[in-house]
């Protein structure tokens, strides 16, 4: 997801609904946003998650059977970023998944 399509779902959604939460966290070399707001269907959050692209995964150690396993090392794009984003809708207190692509049509 583009950072100019996340921008037009947080635009819309500051715009037409009660905002309950909107923070910006960051995890390891990702950036976290979390927006939780009420909505027709309840309580909805959407997180969207942006890191770096990978652009290789280097083998470091070997596999060797029941005595250990493989180790990788990945070497990030320093231009180049992965956006992903998730959507919940509380349902019992608990966050269960939905469909995020109901949000970017």
């Amino acid at each position: 997801m583009t950072d100019e399509k996340w921008g037009e779902i947080v635009d819309k959604v500051l715009a037409d609904f009660e905002i309950l939460e909107h923070s910006h966290d960051r995890d390891d070399a990702a950036k976290i946003e979390t927006l939780v707001f009420r909505g027709p269907a309840g309580k909805v959050k959407l997180v969207r998650t942006v890191r770096p692209a990978v652009i290789d995964k280097k083998i470091i150690g070997a596999y060797r059977r029941g005595k250990s396993k493989a180790q990788f090392e990945y070497v990030y794009s320093d231009t180049d970023t992965v956006g992903k984003l998730e959507a919940y809708r509380e349902v019992g207190g608990e966050w269960e998944k939905i469909d995020p692509d109901t949000f970017t049509q």
